[in-house]
Formats: C-alpha cells, structure tokens, sequence
C-alpha cells in the first residue's frame, strides 16, 4: 500500500478524472443519486434532523441528500481542507466542518444520520478500528450510520480502483469486514446490500436491483447500523 492520498492535490481535478474515467458507463451523478435514494428508504425521514456526511470531498453526494432529505440540516466534514473549501462555496446552505473540528465535544450525539460513502478504502486497516470509535461519539442515540464501499468481488470496480490516480492508497474490504469493524465497536447491524448493478447509461433497468441486492456482484455495497 502507499502511503495516504493527499486530496488536496486533487481537488481542482477530481470531478474532471472521475468523469473520464467513468465516460464509458455514463454520467457520474448517478452514483451519487443512487446511495441517496437508498439511504431515504432506509431512513423514511424517521426523526432526521442533523445529517453529517464523513468524507464529503469535493461535495458531488451532497445535492442529493438535500433533495432526498429536504427538511434536514446538512453538515459536512473532510480531511481535504481545499476541498471543503469547493463545498463552501458550491453549497452556502451546508455547514462545513474541519477535522479537527468535528471531533469537539460539542458534536458529540449531534448526529441522526451519519452518510459514508468511498472513505473506509482509504483509510489504513490499523486506523479504522479509531476512526470508527470516532464516529460512534457523533452518532445520536438511535441514530444511523449508512456506508458504501467499492465492492472487492466486482472485477470491473477492481479495476476502477487499480487505475484511479487518487487509489493508490486503497485497500479494499468486503461486507463482511465492514460489518465486524462496526459491530466490534458497538455498532448495531440492520441492513445492507449491493447497488450498482446496472451502470447509468442503462439506468431505466435499474429496477433490478432492488431483487438482486443480496447478490455479490454489484459494483459497490451498502451497510446500515444503529447506535
């Protein structure tokens, strides 16, 4: 593995090599608008009031949790300093918080819903157990955390992953792993499935999915928990 990704270095740029390297399936935001649609149905507005989203990057889901949970203050938060930057310009309504920041005391059981999407790949294997116990004391008491990770057993998404510039660092995990680094710390599992199946281009086919999201073959997957 190298060492961390700066994605700073890649802020400029990150939608541009995203695009490209997906032109071949389609519009990017599909992505993003699917993981939003799941997590509505998962959540159906159950008292949500304050939504974080862990690694926002450059901001690309962010619309769509606006759209999909219209009466929800929307926080944000990343590592990427000029990334949050793109997010404070791009979306004046989010609240943007620094690392550092987020971890104050004053977030702590703030959250009632708490969106991951493409950040466990990145973080080291020795550090995720930590960052996880982090995100715990965000969580409100009943509140939820939805993650979605690259799916290990797709081979089309291995080799996204082996030939994105910003990858390099990526180790990739299963449903399984995920599930363990949650529940070993104090998570409770209720759902999960894999998405993705269908890529954009083919999007009106994607009423599929919903019967075959226990398959593992879907390009990513999603794990739902509870405190």
């Amino acid at each position: 593995m190298s060492d961390n990704i700066n994605f700073d270095d890649y802020e400029a740029e990150y939608i541009n090599i995203m695009e490209k390297q997906h032109k071949v399936f389609g519009n990017i935001s599909y992505y993003s608008e699917q993981k939003a649609i799941i997590c509505n149905k998962i959540l159906k507005y159950d008292n949500i009031i304050n939504i974080l989203e862990f690694g926002c990057g450059v901001g690309r889901n962010l619309p769509f949790l606006q759209k999909a949970f219209k009466t929800s203050l929307i926080y944000a938060s990343d590592i990427s300093s000029k990334s949050l930057q793109t997010v404070k310009k791009s979306f004046k309504e989010i609240i943007v918080l620094e690392d550092n920041e987020l971890y104050s005391e004053k977030y702590y059981g703030k959250f009632d819903f708490i969106f991951i999407a493409g950040v466990y790949h990145h973080i080291k294997p020795e550090l995720r157990n930590n960052i996880t116990k982090r995100i715990y004391k965000l969580l409100n008491v009943g509140g939820v955390v939805i993650c979605f990770e690259h799916n290990p057993y797709n081979p089309i998404t291995r080799y996204m992953v082996n030939t994105c510039e910003f990858d390099k660092d990526a180790v990739l995990l299963n449903k399984k792993e995920l599930i363990k680094i949650f529940t070993n710390n104090n998570y409770l599992y209720f759902n999960s499935g894999y998405m993705l199946f269908v890529p954009p281009k083919l999007k009106l086919l994607n009423f599929i999915e919903k019967y075959i999201k226990y398959i593992p073959l879907g390009g990513q997957y999603y794990v739902a928990f509870k405190k």
